[in-house]
């Protein structure tokens, strides 16, 4: 098994319980296709660099996985037909990073400000 971490965005517009069911669907997913999540991060809202789809922002959520590459297939296809995810990016890593990631870590220095 390989070390890859995945960062889904979803759309916006979703509310609270939306956004749990459609992370949940996706955690679900991983596991069908002999995936193991090592862990996870939500970022939450956040601008998007530019529009995709017609949002301007996005919910982002990330995984950290391990997984056979083949069967990456089974999840681009699963993330491909879902219409609440907008962009998805899959890295192949060495090691997983210790979790907070730098992300997070901005979300808290600025909370504490």
């Amino acid at each position: 098994m390989k070390h890859y971490e995945i960062t889904s965005i979803l759309k916006p517009d979703l509310t609270e319980n939306a956004i749990k069911e459609l992370i949940s669907n996706i955690e679900k997913n991983i596991k069908e296709i002999g995936g193991n999540i090592v862990d996870k991060e939500n970022w939450g809202h956040r601008d998007l660099a530019y529009p995709i789809k017609n949002n301007k922002k996005g919910y982002y959520i990330f995984f950290q996985i391990d997984i056979n590459g083949d069967n990456l297939d089974k999840f681009r296809n699963f993330s491909n037909l879902n219409e609440n995810i907008i962009r998805y990016l899959i890295i192949n890593v060495e090691e997983h990073e210790k979790l907070p990631t730098a992300m997070a870590k901005i979300d808290k220095e600025n909370e504490e400000k």
